[in-house]
């Protein structure tokens, strides 16, 4: 068997657009993670001047450290007060993570608090829970990178496992390959397990080259924060940005039968799981199963 899924990963990595579509994916990568990371950030201090880098990150956070938790009417006020730049527009500047957060929602044009309640700006939002404020930009950057790096990791895997089942239409040995010995079970299970191992090692492996890139630059503070309370609509439980995740973000639960409530995470999750076994199964199936001429 451990020589049959060897032959598949050779026939899998014996293309040139395979190499390229990795390149491809490495460059995005690296160009997205440094994008994003803590070479982008720029802070403004309270006496007119900007920090950049990693110098910002850490004024960032320590600025969230003095008014992380449970974000009241009071906190959001006292937050805007303190860091509104003079300026008409300055609830649309640049300042910091945890002003931009607040003012996005409960400040004026101005910089100002326009006197709105936490949870009135989230009228959809059914927990019981308060929201919670925290250093969220490390978060919401890692799961915005995510999203796209697993687009083009989705196209690189369309490309690289096209072969697996199709070669052996095409050259016509197919035939021969059904009615061997093994052919309808050990051939068709080596072809499945070859194929969901590159998933997992491309995928597994990008994920935690992007953890350590994102912890070394940001690390895991903020991680209890509230997704609802970032700066802009993360929509990265989604494939693409057109399928649009602001309501199972801003409704953190999902009603079901007999009152019972779950997270929109473990749909998700479940689906996957489900249609991984299905698709496990039936692949094999279709295979073993195609008619010999």
């Amino acid at each position: 068997m451990i020589r049959m899924i060897q032959f598949e990963f050779h026939k899998i990595f014996n293309r040139i657009i395979v190499y390229a579509a990795i390149a491809f994916i490495v460059v995005m990568g690296v160009a997205m993670c440094t994008g994003r990371g803590a070479g982008s950030q720029v802070v403004l201090k309270e006496d007119g001047s900007y920090l950049e880098g990693r110098e910002a990150v850490e004024y960032d956070r320590e600025i969230a450290a003095k008014y992380e938790g449970v974000l009241t009417e009071e906190k959001a006020e006292e937050i805007l007060k303190a860091y509104a730049p003079e300026a008409e527009d300055g609830g649309w500047w640049v300042v910091n993570n945890i002003y931009n957060t607040v003012s996005d929602r409960w400040g004026e044009a101005d910089g100002t608090y326009n006197g709105m309640e936490i949870r009135a700006a989230f009228p959809e939002y059914r927990d019981d829970r308060p929201l919670v404020l925290g250093y969220n930009e490390g978060w919401m950057s890692f799961l915005e990178t995510g999203q796209y790096m697993m687009i083009f990791i989705g196209i690189l895997l369309v490309i690289a496992l096209s072969p697996v089942f199709s070669e052996e239409y095409t050259r016509g040995t197919d035939a021969l390959i059904l009615t061997s010995r093994h052919g309808k079970r050990r051939c068709a299970w080596a072809k499945i397990i070859a194929s969901y191992l590159l998933t997992l090692l491309t995928a597994g492996g990008w994920l935690l080259f992007q953890s350590f890139v994102y912890w070394r630059d940001y690390g895991l503070t903020g991680g209890g924060a509230s997704v609802q309370l970032n700066d802009h609509w993360i929509l990265s439980l989604n494939p693409i940005w057109d399928f649009l995740a602001e309501i199972p973000l801003t409704i953190p639960k999902l009603s079901l039968m007999g009152g019972a409530q779950t997270s929109y995470v473990w749909v998700v999750a479940v689906f996957a799981l489900v249609m991984t076994a299905v698709s496990f199964l039936f692949g094999r199936r279709i295979f073993a199963g195609h008619q010999v001429m």
